[in-house]
């Protein structure tokens, strides 16, 4: 079990440490991306960005530390930091595939020299792997961004309590929010203006406002491109909109490309004029879209095409199709 905070003992006082991206505050979140940037960029290692998040979530400074128990306790510490990365290993984590979820979720997470008690961990130290950062959580860690020290934009929220998933976003944002993200450093200013629009969103409106947005620094726009892209994964990823990006083959997925088409296909369909169906929830609209989905493999079915059939219209893999019929 991966645990969600590091908890030691000095001279009597317990002390925890964040574990995971949703534990973070604003500052440890800004602070951890500007480090991973550096390490992009080889000007850190990363080992040095878990011994820098220790250090800012203690509050201590790294060059006063001399003595080597202190140093050793420090690179203990470190070493605890595993939410950042993921380990990834030859073919597609091939090594991994037959292990159970709670294993898997180990050896994505600590090196192989570090596994205890884990039968594989001997092959995988054999093995070379490597290091992937982690973007895959569900938290607005940017609740709003400040221009000029006296205009504030807050941003969509996100929340998770009760157990239950909300978002502000409209799809039309999320859209074109999405489009952008992996593209250039000159396009976070829109990315950002997207996503902090006040009041009704538009795409004219966002644009205007993102000559405001060049000025943000250079960190705080990467953080918030950073912070939308693990969104987006979490959605397709651990929700039920995993579905949506299961086609393969020849289909592409609709939430990938023609997902304007998709969003405005809505209107055609009798959901509402478009300006309607630019303003709906994007949780409503993806729901419609998996809904979509499920009634055409189902339809198919109905119409007696086979699975394989059912697969090559769809791009969907055969056992998802089981899975839906």
């Amino acid at each position: 079990m991966l645990n969600q905070t590091i908890d030691f003992t000095v001279k009597g006082t317990q002390y925890s440490i964040p574990n995971s991206w949703e534990a973070l505050t604003p500052y440890l979140f800004r602070s951890l991306i500007h480090d991973i940037s550096l390490m992009a960029q080889s000007k850190l290692s990363i080992a040095m960005v878990c011994v820098n998040y220790v250090c800012r979530v203690m509050g201590w400074q790294l060059k006063k530390i001399k003595d080597s128990d202190g140093l050793a306790n420090l690179a203990w510490l470190a070493e605890q930091v595993i939410f950042p990365f993921t380990i990834v290993y030859p073919d597609n984590d091939a090594a991994l595939q037959d292990l159970d979820p709670e294993t898997r979720k180990l050896c994505k997470r600590i090196p192989p020299h570090r596994l205890t008690g884990i039968t594989i961990a001997r092959y995988l130290s054999k093995l070379p792997y490597d290091y992937a950062v982690d973007s895959c959580f569900c938290k607005q860690q940017i609740p709003a961004i400040r221009i000029d020290d006296d205009e504030l934009y807050p941003t969509y929220d996100i929340d998770t309590s009760f157990n239950r998933l909300t978002c502000s976003l409209t799809a039309l944002q999320f859209i074109e929010a999405r489009s952008l993200t992996g593209g250039s450093l000159e396009q976070l200013p829109l990315l950002a203006a997207i996503l902090y629009y006040p009041d009704r969103y538009s795409s004219d409106g966002a644009h205007a406002l993102a000559r405001k947005f060049v000025n943000l620094p250079a960190d705080e726009l990467t953080a918030i491109a950073f912070n939308f892209q693990a969104f987006v994964n979490y959605l397709f990823t651990k929700t039920e909109f995993k579905l949506l990006t299961e086609a393969r083959n020849t289909k592409e997925s609709a939430i990938s490309t023609g997902a304007l088409e998709s969003l405005y296909n809505l209107s055609s369909d009798g959901l509402g004029d478009v300006y309607t169906v630019e303003r709906m929830n994007i949780l409503q609209y993806l729901t419609i879209l998996r809904k979509k989905l499920i009634d055409t493999v189902r339809s198919l079915h109905s119409a007696k095409m086979e699975k394989t059939d059912i697969a090559n219209e769809t791009g969907l893999p055969i056992h998802i199709i089981n899975d839906i019929l």
